[in-house]
């Protein structure tokens, strides 16, 4: 039996296997407004039927100045639940677990003012300081979009702490230079996603799933470890861990067959008892059965893979090749018009 095909628990929520679908973004298939102007019913429900266990939803914006991209869907607002509500279903429809990212983009934002940890240089955009009634706003955002997934019928949220987005300009101690309640020291700069944490389960129940983004060295790996098991300790219900903000200084054994990015969620993976997901560059079957077969890891996230090849996840459990992704240079099509992708 291969071990793509185990089953897992995730809070109360059977995953019938070990394929998630990381939160890679559809570019330019929205408005400015947070709707799709693609489907993203079929785009999602495709990678459901080809097997994949849990789906993570694109980074979703929790408010519209929080945007990453001005194209980015959107669950500020209760007009947009109708179109997670598709997506749900059609997820469901093909037994697939379904959650969707929430994302606010602190200094990344879109404009030409925005907020961040601290006031810092980014480019030509002005970056200010969020005050203590900014950072409560976006706390209550983040709990309010969350509701609304539930609302939509998803089974869970994740919470975007890495990419140097918001929450990680906050733990990271290069970005934040705050002297208050949320700056300085190790607890003060884990103090933002932990009260959204807190927030989000109290508003949407014990059931609901609570996944977060976890980015790697942010600062170090001692400090990644603590905060893991805090989140641990909170009632998180998967780290789904990525690169995080100084993740480039990582320091990879030379016979590990996989990325720095992996590397890290291996290993913090050995430090919590909650189930994490690993992540990057991995293309094929072969990848995702070596870290599972190894025990390095619960789920392995499968992303630009499952682009170039929907049936992915049930042709790696049958053991057949499966359409592998070209790496596209300089970037992926998806980040311009996915509808270009050669495999599309």
């Amino acid at each position: 039996m291969s071990m793509i095909d185990q089953s897992i628990i995730i809070n109360k929520t059977k995953v019938k296997n070990r394929i998630l679908m990381p939160p890679l973004v559809c570019f330019n298939w929205g408005d400015e407004d947070g709707f799709e102007t693609y489907n993203r019913g079929e785009h999602y429900g495709k990678r459901a039927k080809g097997g994949t266990g849990l789906i993570v939803l694109e980074a979703t914006a929790i408010s519209k100045e929080g945007r990453l991209c001005d194209t980015e869907l959107g669950l500020w607002k209760e007009e947009h639940v109708p179109q997670f509500q598709r997506i749900a279903k059609s997820c469901h429809d093909e037994d697939a677990v379904v959650i969707v990212q929430l994302v606010h983009a602190g200094m990344k934002s879109v404009g030409d003012t925005v907020l961040s940890s601290s006031a810092v240089e980014v480019g030509d955009k002005k970056c200010l300081e969020m005050t203590l009634d900014d950072i409560e706003k976006v706390k209550n955002d983040f709990v309010a979009a969350a509701v609304r997934a539930k609302k939509a019928g998803l089974d869970g949220v994740e919470i975007h702490g890495a990419h140097g987005y918001l929450l990680s300009q906050f733990t990271s101690k290069e970005v934040n230079q705050r002297t208050d309640l949320y700056g300085g020291s190790l607890e003060n700069r884990l103090r933002l996603p932990i009260e959204i944490i807190e927030a989000v389960r109290l508003a949407t129940g014990d059931d609901f799933i609570i996944v977060y983004r976890f980015g790697v060295n942010d600062p170090t790996m001692e400090e990644d470890i603590y905060f893991a098991k805090k989140l641990e300790a909170l009632g998180v219900d998967l780290l789904n861990v990525s690169a995080g903000i100084g993740s480039n200084d990582i320091i990879v054994p030379k016979d590990y067959p996989f990325s720095f990015v992996t590397y890290m969620g291996t290993e913090l993976h050995k430090a919590v008892n909650i189930p994490v997901a690993c992540v990057f560059g991995i293309k094929e079957p072969k990848q995702a059965e070596y870290l599972l077969e190894n025990h390095m890891t619960d789920m392995v996230a499968v992303g630009r893979a499952l682009l170039a090849d929907p049936e992915w996840t049930n042709k790696a459990i049958r053991g057949e090749a499966v359409d592998v992704c070209y790496h596209c240079k300089p970037r992926c099509k998806y980040s311009v018009d996915g509808r270009t992708c050669p495999w599309y």
